[in-house]
């Protein structure tokens, strides 16, 4: 039931990113006309969610003792700050005010106890937003480590450090407890373990949600609700089941689905799964479950609190890292790929003013000379123009030859079969290299991208052949089969060790940037005296 409650409320902050990302986030301005609706709708979600997270946090509180095991609603409030603009919070904190007061009414808190709890959830969730506010921004803070660590302290820590006082305070005066520090600790514990769990898993899936479902394909949503499905067994195995001879040593299994979450999905595939975690355990835990159950309730239930977050805070770290690490390659990448293609529009540029206008113009000239020495009677003078104009005739064929070379015309207008027709073709006059060329169901059009990589990755294959393999021939195979193109390059070379060209010459990483910037992937195999093979395969579907 807890649990169902908890995917519930967490439903709700799915919609997060398109209610609020376009809405503004400056500091010290009003809500926008056009953004009212967003206002209202996201605090009335607010609303609806505080009162069930509450509602769980009650559920989790064992008998006797006025201080939940875990307190979510704290952490939902801090996570909706964070990703509203700061000119709404007043309207959030107004329209959790009523659900606050009903449903601790309901379960029989006083009205002074219930306003006092009250000024220390908002308290807490406005100090740790602020903070973490003024620091880093929402969209970028559990993307790098910085930004982990100032959600840690100021988020995790201050927030929840600075407004227990006034919690233990609240209880103590209501005659609900008898022992303070006992009672700001297990407060400060309850939501620290909140803040670590509830608070990356609301703001990544407010933020990420909707272009992750719209992006990924059905098997890593099949992932996902396997890992789903194996954190809660686990959970329950570990601490719910009733014999407790082997729990100490199966304590540790939840971490590896913890390490699962963490690799293949992130910091919010990480939160969340602590999140089902730290509600099932809490749960079992305040019903007197759980590894420690020798110890009293109070010593199980803050060994476990202690125990998830010292599990959590460095995966999270940890999970930070991966993400940055992977959004920096993810840069370098679009990088080289902006440089890949302005390179081929400078080389386009080069072509089209070496075709248009210096070989015209060459050609312009030959035409002259060629009129003039069919005029010229001087033998000795006609002689001179006769090698002059072979010599023009030949500065233009090499200015077209080489205008070929920096953007082949023939790509753009019969497509890759014909254009690598033609390079082999040319290699073989020009080289004194024999090359067979074979195509095999190649389909009529191909998206441009593609066509231009995998000609120039054969290109520079063929240069490659012709200065260092000394080969006699070479063979390309270009096909299409399920969904990808292929290309085979093999020579009858000298080869070489791959060992002693681990990273290859400038060439090899050429190739290589290429094709990974259309998510290709290539393989080079060779050996001394064995030739080489170069192959290379592209996902059509995924650049249609």
């Amino acid at each position: 039931m807890v649990s169902d409650m908890a995917h519930a409320a967490s439903g709700f902050f799915s919609k997060v990113g398109t209610l609020w990302f376009d809405a503004d986030n400056s500091p010290g301005e009003g809500v926008r006309p056009w953004s009212v609706l967003r206002t209202t709708t996201f605090a009335i979600l607010t609303s609806i969610s505080y009162y069930l997270f509450t509602r769980i946090g009650f559920a989790l509180t064992p008998a006797r003792s006025p201080i939940s095991t875990f307190w979510p609603p704290n952490a939902m409030l801090l996570a909706s700050l964070l990703l509203a603009p700061r000119a709404a919070w007043k309207f959030f904190l107004l329209a959790v005010l009523p659900a606050h007061l009903l449903v601790q009414l309901q379960t029989g808190v006083s009205l002074a106890n219930s306003l006092g709890w009250f000024g220390g959830n908002v308290g807490e969730a406005i100090i740790g937003a602020a903070l973490i506010r003024h620091f880093s921004r929402s969209e970028e803070l559990f993307e790098s480590v910085r930004g982990v660590i100032i959600f840690l302290i100021f988020g995790a820590l201050i927030a929840p450090l600075s407004t227990s006082f006034e919690d233990a305070a609240v209880v103590l005066a209501n005659g609900r407890g008898d022992a303070y520090w006992g009672l700001w600790t297990a407060r400060l514990f309850s939501n620290v373990l909140a803040e670590l769990t509830m608070v990356p898993t609301i703001v990544v899936v407010g933020l990420k949600c909707i272009s992750w479902i719209q992006k990924e394909r059905i098997t890593r949503f099949l992932e996902a609700a396997l890992l789903a499905v194996g954190v809660t067994w686990v959970s329950v195995l570990v601490f719910g089941a009733e014999d407790t001879s082997r729990r100490p040593a199966l304590i540790y299994l939840p971490l590896t689905f913890l390490l699962w979450a963490t690799l293949r999905f992130g910091p919010g595939g990480l939160a969340g799964s602590l999140s089902a975690i730290a509600v099932i355990s809490m749960w079992h835990a305040s019903h007197g479950h759980g590894p420690f159950v020798s110890a009293s309730l109070r010593q199980n239930v803050m060994s476990l609190q202690t125990l998830l977050a010292t599990i959590a805070v460095p995966l999270i770290l940890l999970s930070a890292n991966i993400l940055e690490r992977r959004l920096t390659e993810e840069s370098l990448r679009r990088s080289r790929n902006r440089l890949i293609d302005s390179q081929e529009q400078e080389r386009h540029r080069i072509a089209r003013e070496l075709h248009d206008d210096i070989s015209q113009q060459l050609t312009l000239v030959g035409l002259e000379l060629d009129e003039t020495r069919n005029n010229e009677s001087t033998l000795a003078f006609k002689s001179r123009l006769d090698r002059l104009y072979d010599r023009v005739s030949e500065i233009s064929t090499a200015t077209r030859e080489i205008a070929q070379g920096l953007h082949p015309s023939r790509l753009d207008h019969l497509g890759l079969t014909a254009a690598l027709r033609g390079l082999c073709q040319e290699i073989a006059r020009d080289k004194s290299l024999t090359v067979h060329f074979h195509d095999y169901r190649i389909p009529p059009r191909l998206p441009p991208q593609i066509s231009l990589c995998v000609y120039r990755i054969a290109q520079e294959a063929l240069q490659n052949v012709v200065r260092h393999a000394h080969a006699k021939s070479a063979v390309i195979e270009l096909t299409a089969s399920s969904g990808e193109l292929k290309l085979c390059v093999n020579d009858n070379g000298i080869g070489f060790s791959p060992e002693s060209h681990e990273n290859g010459g400038l060439g090899l990483t050429s190739m290589r940037e290429r094709i990974s910037s259309i998510g290709g992937k290539i393989r080079i195999r060779s050996a001394p005296k064995q030739g080489t093979t170069i192959e290379a395969s592209v996902p059509l579907a995924k650049s249609n």
